[in-house]
């Protein structure tokens, strides 16, 4: 077990100095990040749609210490881990599926889980701590007015006119109108923080903190500005960013905001700038906190900002960064041998791999990290390996997974490596090996055998195989997967100047769009083929595209459904040039 040898205190304090060592030296920075050009990225990272239940199922398992993932609200291998290791010990049909079901089982039924005693035994604290957090700032004291929460929808409206003649303002007056219908609070909450996080994006920051001020549970409220200051930063409104999270009553949501704002500082070339808000980060995470998981919480904030700062072009800092947060545990366990918190030492171990220093997290592997965790953190080091070119140790580490579902997309992800370094022969010797170890997956985790061939499709296309890759393609069950695959395929056919087949990949991804069955799913496929026909400069297909999705929200009647099928068309919509007059053909 891992155990604090000094007071809380001492640790801060330690912490503080550790960090500013680094914050406040005048460094020599490189200007580009550690790693070389990532090859393209899988189908899944661009049309795998952004789900809020996803994301919440990634929030609550980190809680839990069962996923040390990425947090993005998107399907991946450590959440399908996390999942099925979930449904193990609670006793439920092991699938590895996500599904509301699971998350109320996760939010409201496990006995067995500590998540329960958080929820009915420390919720109630957490609401009344939160309540008074708003409370005690001028600005974020009115977000708790009674007369903001528990709007009914305007019976009177009509939503024809907005999908006639589609605008950004009506679009998210129409996603408000449809979350203020949903039953459940916490869905209508969590609906209007996807809301606000929309209306950020696009610089609407008053109207993001209005609609945060229609969520009723004041924990959520907290975590909704937090989300409006990233995704103004995300946009590169630095400065709205900077004041959003000047407002935020907690301090770690607000050290989690400022990380954004450094990084978008340091992207920008404010490195002055960033030099201060990263003073502000420090003395934040160094106060002295009485949560139970304040030590992973420091170590995830940590390892954030350096994996950030590293894309945004300051790899020194970053590395100064994970080296001062490793001394830090080993220093806090009280000795300097074999022992540590295996969440926090997963997390700093896999943010080592993520920025290209797959050594120092393989050395973190000696400490006590336990299952669970070291696999995901395998996994984060062969993919480091692979992106290095140094195959012999990435192969080593695949092979040593027993799971073949782990197997089988690393395996993929290698070829994709290896055509980077044009050793194009290897990479079709891992495909093999990929095809192979895709059959040895169990025929229930039916997740795991599509999202492998999904990224071995992928892998055939960046190899120029494209023939190979439909045939991977015509074999996925999963109709959304399979439909993005399809999607991939023809526009690669079309760079090739290949209509014919170009014509007919495009008419399997319609067919298979045809066979998904929920409304949200084609609508998410729908606006991520919009966004990637607009990075095109494809603007008719685009558009056409749009319409089609139009078409769909037009028919849901569900409001929770309809609502996060708006957030979606919002965003979509955005990059849309316009006027667009073939939206005016939606019918």
């Amino acid at each position: 077990m891992f155990r604090l040898k000094t007071g809380r205190r001492k640790t801060a304090t330690r912490f503080a100095a550790l960090l500013l060592v680094i914050f406040l030296s005048d460094m020599p920075r490189t200007s580009a990040a550690l790693r070389p050009a990532e090859p393209v990225n899988s189908i899944s990272s661009w049309l795998m749609p952004r789900s809020p239940l996803v994301e919440r199922l990634q929030v609550l398992f980190a809680e839990l210490k069962i996923y040390s993932g990425v947090i993005d609200g998107r399907l991946n291998d450590d959440l399908t881990a996390a999942v099925e290791h979930y449904q193990s010990r609670a006793g439920l049909t092991v699938n590895g599926k996500v599904s509301e079901e699971l998350l109320a089982h996760v939010e409201f039924k496990s006995e067995a889980e500590a998540l329960l005693v958080r929820l009915d035994t420390v919720g109630s604290e957490q609401r009344i701590k939160a309540r008074e957090k708003l409370q005690s700032f001028a600005l974020t004291r009115s977000l708790l007015n009674p007369s903001r929460k528990n709007q009914t929808a305007d019976p009177a409206r009509n939503s024809d006119l907005c999908f006639q003649a589609p605008t950004v303002d009506c679009l998210v007056t129409e996603a408000v109108e449809s979350a203020k219908a949903v039953g459940r609070p916490h869905f209508r909450d969590w609906t209007y923080g996807e809301i606000a996080i929309v209306q950020a994006r696009l610089g609407q920051v008053k109207a993001a903190r209005e609609t945060a001020g229609r969520i009723q549970d004041p924990r959520l409220i907290i975590v909704t500005l937090r989300n409006i200051a990233v995704s103004l930063a995300d946009a590169n409104r630095i400065d709205l960013a900077t004041d959003s999270a000047a407002i935020i009553p907690d301090g770690w949501l607000k050290a989690e905001a400022l990380v954004a704002v450094a990084v978008a500082q340091t992207r920008n070339g404010g490195w002055p700038e960033a030099r201060e808000t990263m003073r502000e980060i420090s003395a934040l995470a160094s106060v002295s906190s009485t949560e139970d998981n304040v030590e992973f919480k420091r170590t995830s904030l940590t390892s954030s900002l350096a994996q950030k700062l590293v894309k945004a072009g300051d790899a020194t800092i970053a590395l100064q960064l994970m080296n001062a947060e490793r001394a830090r545990l080993k220093t806090l366990s009280g000795r300097a041998d074999k022992s540590g918190p295996s969440a926090s030492l997963s997390t700093l171990a896999a943010a080592f791999a993520d920025i290209d220093q797959p050594d120092e997290a393989r050395s973190l592997l000696d400490y006590n990290v336990d299952i669970v965790h070291r696999r995901s953190v395998s996994v984060a080091l062969a993919r480091a390996y692979g992106r290095a070119g140094q195959d012999r140790s990435a192969t080593a580490i695949i092979n040593a997974l027993e799971e073949p579902r782990y197997r089988s997309v690393l395996l993929a992800d290698m070829a994709r490596y290896q055509i980077g370094f044009e050793r194009r022969e290897a990479a079709r010797k891992n495909l093999q090996r990929a095809e192979t170890a895709v059959s040895a997956i169990a025929p229930n985790h039916k997740f795991a055998i599509n999202h492998a061939r999904e990224r071995i499709a992928s892998s055939w296309i960046i190899l120029g195989e494209l023939e190979k890759a439909g045939q991977v393609a015509a074999t996925i069950t999963d109709a959304g997967i399979r439909t993005g695959t399809w999607w991939h395929i023809s526009m690669s056919y079309s760079d090739a100047g290949n209509k014919i087949q170009a014509d007919k990949s495009a008419n399997e991804a319609r067919k298979s769009l045809a066979n998904v069955s929920s409304a949200l799913d084609r609508v998410w496929l729908y606006c991520s083929q919009v966004q990637v026909l607009a990075a095109r400069k494809d603007d008719q297909q685009a558009s056409a595209v749009f319409a089609e999705a139009l078409k769909v929200v037009r028919s849901i009647r569900h409001s929770w459904t309809r609502a996060q099928a708006l957030v979606r068309m919002v965003g979509a919509f955005a990059v849309l040039p316009g006027p667009l007059s073939v939206l005016k053909t939606v019918k």
